[in-house]
């Protein structure tokens, strides 16, 4: 079953405060660091993408997230 938008969006905050502490994570990073399960992670980076208050980007093979300035 999907999370709520409530419990979603309480998420993508706890999300969001962690890139901006770390500056930029691999999605294998912040599932460690928020401790989330693969979907919720992934539901909260959709929205923070979707709000434009994260980017991803590929360096070297592997996707990273970081806070759009």
């Amino acid at each position: 079953m999907l999370p709520d938008e409530k419990t979603i969006k309480s998420r993508s905050v706890n999300v969001y405060k962690t890139l901006a502490r770390l500056w930029r994570c691999t999605f294998a990073e912040l599932q460690a660091q928020c401790r989330l399960g693969t979907t919720e992670l992934c539901l909260s980076i959709a929205r923070l993408l979707q709000e434009n208050k994260i980017r991803q980007e590929r360096t070297a093979g592997e996707v990273y997230y970081m806070v759009v300035v």
